[in-house]
């Protein structure tokens, strides 16, 4: 039971309506025919049929005598067919010849039979038919797979039509039929209106069954965008029912540990910091503990642009959690990462006398035997490590944190994995750039942020150029003077070796040429390289005499160099825009003025462009992360994909036409589902549900 409702199944819900039948209902013995194509376009329900989106709307007129001028345009005109000739494979169209006028005119009827042709179309006869004008390879003007329009219905034939996405064998005609079926069983279905009053009059919305008909057989222009009222009631439909979903699937229902202390590991800790915490990051741990107190699991991310000390606020979130009885793991992507969380936290809680250990592929044998023993009995306070320590094998004697640092670089599988080890777990995500599915789940409502916006006291922006590739010997000159005064220099490539099928220099070319300048300065380092020889890489470059790292972008989360002031992001037009942030995310991280560097290829592509541009108007890893769900989609929200293409049925996320018209109705639609829930009435909406397929929420896992 989640707060208080459950929707059993599908046949004990009190509204039944026609529009939930199967789609076999509306089709007559000719469309049974295609039924599986149609449900693989439309669905299996009538209803389904109906939330299929129109691409866009054409108009189409009525010309008498076609001309070229028309080619190009949906028209509707009349045709005598002289003559017709079936094509000599299977494969080759069957072909009517006629004339209009003057004008010689071709019919292609590519999937028709030459026996319907012939009955359609008969020779000798005129007939009005509506299509895509264009020209044939012969010169003729040319229609394929008109629609034949009966003379009398000439008129009902002109006007404003859509334009669907279609599967092999579907045309936009037998959609049109299907669909004008499906809404009269729509229009015979009696269920009440369910949004309330003030949310229709704010935004002007139409009732549900008049925004589908005037969706489908529309009055005027309207493209994918959200630019109609009509649209717009449909797409917050949606938005409403996954909102309704999401809350009483929420893990913040459930009941969650209670985490209360007298903060005495804290205060110890605070005593032993040679650096006093800024007002952003107390600030954020207030609202941390607020959390941890709640007696609902956690669900936070924090965020903070790379250097900004999202570290110790987890160090101490987790002596908060070890101080109120719980064990703590903390998740990092690489191994050298995991390695360095290790040390600064051991660092730490060697003089507070608590156990820390760390667990990645590496930990063989005895050692990792005695991790693992000593992990269950609960005598590791904090468990550190990679992916390893997600392994069904690992188990807790009593998780109550999980952190999870640079959460990007994690499935949605892999974290739930790993909270699953404790029971209803507090969860503490940090990142740079949050992945696009986490700012939609924030704007939701669904995952508290909190946010780090100041730096320690003497950190520098980062100034961020772009050149040109064909400039590149102007960077070696510039970077051998950053050299001379000490500094250091990461320079990234795309690839480790050379490749035929992309067009990127790699790791191993540039390191062969930067070598000639500087010699034994420059190191190599790539992920096909053994982890001891990565370990050893980066040790020269932070400790010894290697002023230069070439690098793959292995490199991308936690190397902290405080004398690397330059990154050289050779191809920066092949990485992503969080990739970018997170990169130049390795300077900046002491007192010296940082500098990135974005090499580009002239040719790359206008969204590379606006991702270079992106990068250098703004620091902002959130606001990049925002942009980023602009470019990339935002992913499920009730699934496991964190970005990509479109996983709505009303509307296109990646749309940005419409990306400020979908978080507003998106903020709507959380504020109205949380009331909804709160006051109970959850029953009202099971309609809605049912619409957008929710009928049995409780097999859905929500996950963060």
């Amino acid at each position: 039971m989640l707060n208080s409702y459950t929707i059993h199944n599908v046949e004990s819900m009190a509204v039944s309506l026609f529009v939930f039948n199967d789609l076999t209902n509306c089709l007559n013995a000719y469309y049974k025919q295609k039924l599986k194509l149609f449900r693989k376009l439309l669905g299996n329900r009538i209803i389904d049929a109906l939330l299929h989106m129109p691409s866009y709307v054409v108009e189409k007129v009525y010309i008498d005598k076609v001309s070229r001028e028309h080619i190009g345009k949906i028209i509707t005109t009349k045709v005598r067919i002289d003559c017709i000739e079936s094509g000599y494979k299977a494969s080759r169209p069957t072909i009517a010849y006629g004339k209009n006028g003057k004008e010689t005119v071709e019919i292609l009827f590519f999937n028709y039979k030459k026996y319907y042709v012939k009955n359609a179309f008969p020779v000798g006869n005129e007939v009005y038919i509506s299509g895509k004008l264009s020209e044939s390879f012969s010169q003729n003007l040319q229609f394929i797979n008109p629609k034949k329009v009966m003379a009398e219905k000439i008129d009902d034939n002109i006007g404003l039509f859509n334009i669907y996405p279609l599967t092999t064998g579907i045309s936009q005609n037998e959609v049109y039929i299907v669909l004008r079926i499906a809404l009269n069983f729509l229009k015979n279905g009696e269920f009440e209106e369910w949004l309330p009053q003030s949310i229709i009059e704010r935004n002007g919305f139409y009732s549900f069954y008049d925004s589908l008909k005037n969706i489908h057989f529309p009055k005027g222009f309207f493209y994918k965008h959200l630019d109609t009222a009509y649209l717009k009631r449909i797409v917050f439909d949606e938005l409403l029912a996954e909102q309704l979903i999401i809350r009483l699937s929420n893990p913040r229902s459930k009941v969650g540990n209670v985490l209360e202390n007298k903060k005495l590991l804290i205060k110890q800790l605070m005593g032993i910091l040679d650096f006093n915490l800024t007002n952003s990051q107390k600030k954020v741990l207030s609202e941390i503990f607020s959390d941890l107190k709640a007696g609902a699991p956690m669900t936070r991310l924090l965020q903070g642009d790379v250097g900004s000390g999202k570290t110790i606020v987890a160090i101490i979130t987790a002596l908060y959690a070890i101080e109120s009885g719980y064990q703590c793991a903390i998740l990092a992507p690489t191994e050298i990462l995991a390695r360095q969380h290790h040390k600064t936290i051991k660092n730490y809680l060697d003089r507070l006398n608590l156990s820390v250990e760390l667990l990645t592929a590496n930990e063989k044998g005895s050692k990792r035997k005695k991790i693992l023993e000593e992990l269950a009995l609960g005598k590791i306070n904090i468990l550190t490590g990679t992916h390893s320590i997600i392994s069904e094998k690992i188990d807790f004697c009593n998780l109550g944190l999980v952190i999870i640092d640079e959460q990007h670089k994690f499935g949605v599988t892999q974290r739930l994995q790993l909270i699953e080890k404790g029971i209803s777990p507090h969860v503490l995500s940090m990142t740079a750039t949050p992945i696009p599915r986490s700012i939609i789940m924030s704007l939701c409502g669904d995952i508290s942020v909190s946010s780090i916006t100041e730096k320690p006291s003497g950190r520098k922006e980062v100034i961020t150029r772009a050149v040109p590739l064909d400039q590149v010997g102007k960077v070696i000159d510039w970077i051998r003077e950053r050299t001379c005064k000490g500094e250091k220099i990461y320079w990234v490539c795309p690839l480790i070796e050379e490749s035929e099928k992309l067009p990127y220099n790699c790791v191993v070319n540039r390191f062969n040429f930067l070598k000639k300048y500087f010699e034994d300065e420059v190191e190599m380092l790539h992920g096909k390289m053994k982890t001891i020889e990565k370990q050893n890489v980066f040790d020269r470059f932070n400790y010894e005499n290697c002023k230069i790292l070439v690098s793959t972008s292995v490199i991308e989360v936690g190397l902290d160099v405080p004398s690397a002031s330059v990154i050289v992001i050779e191809n920066a037009e092949k990485f992503g825009l969080a990739q970018l942030h997170q990169l130049r995310g390795r300077v900046g991280r002491g007192s010296l003025q940082s500098y990135c560097i974005l090499l580009f290829d002239s040719k790359m592509s206008q969204l590379a462009s606006k991702r270079i541009n992106i990068l250098m108007e703004s620091s902002d890893g959130f606001k990049i992360a925002e942009q980023d769900l602009v470019l990339r989609g935002g992913g499920e929200i009730l699934g496991t994909k964190q970005s990509g293409e479109k996983v709505y049925k009303t509307f296109d996320v990646n749309d940005p036409e419409s990306q400020l018209c979908i978080f507003d109705l998106m903020k709507q639609a959380a504020t109205l589902a949380t009331n909804i829930v709160n006051s109970g009435h959850v029953s009202d909406y099971e309609t809605l549900l049912k619409i957008f397929r929710y009928e049995n929420f409780e097999s859905i896992k929500l996950s963060f």
